[in-house]
């Protein structure tokens, strides 16, 4: 499985457009379920909301596409150029209120948000509903395997947006698709 996933994560959706959605996650295990060891390292780290799990930003088109990349940190400097190389500029982009986002108008997009703090989830067509749907399936596929190395995580991030991008294919296309690009890869 490891070649497949390695050919997951450079089977990737090209330049989005239209209306799409941006977030970020972060992945890591609760605090009650890891070792001491674990713990002491984590003590040591810095303070602040996020900082021991490791952040995660996506981007969802309407249409049902993902894509998803981990990042160093969620601010608008680690955002910004990845949304404007694989979103076209003048599309509507829905966020929620986290303040790295709030250049994109400047970069030439609609900008619409949701303020997630005032519970506020939808407003008209905008909302990030679809991506916090794929978070929810990412994080579950994770779980159940028992927890990932961090090492090994860009790997089953790049297998389950694959998962999530071709879910609509039959097994069958799924596979052959998927073997066409081994062959690729390797060849």
């Amino acid at each position: 499985m490891g070649i497949a996933r390695k050919v997951m994560v450079q089977d990737v959706p090209g330049v989005f457009s239209g209306t799409v959605e941006v977030d970020e996650t972060y992945l890591g295990g609760q605090k009650k379920n890891k070792r001491k060891s674990q713990l002491k390292k984590e003590s040591e780290s810095k303070r602040g909301f996020g900082t021991t799990k490791q952040p995660v930003f996506g981007i969802l088109t309407r249409q049902g596409k993902v894509f998803a990349r981990l990042i160093e940190d969620a601010e608008a400097i680690d955002l910004l150029p990845i949304i404007t190389r694989k979103v076209k500029a003048g599309s509507r982009v829905c966020s929620d209120t986290w303040r790295a986002y709030t250049g994109l108008a400047a970069k030439g997009y609609v900008h619409r948000t949701v303020e997630h703090g005032a519970k506020e989830y939808v407003r008209g067509k905008n909302h990030i509903n679809g991506l916090e749907g794929f978070w929810g399936y990412l994080k579950r596929k994770l779980a159940a395997k028992g927890g990932v190395k961090r090492k090994y995580l860009p790997l089953f991030l790049g297998e389950y947006v694959w998962r999530y991008n071709y879910r609509r294919l039959d097994v069958k296309l799924q596979t052959d698709r998927l073997f066409k690009k081994v062959i690729d890869f390797s060849g």
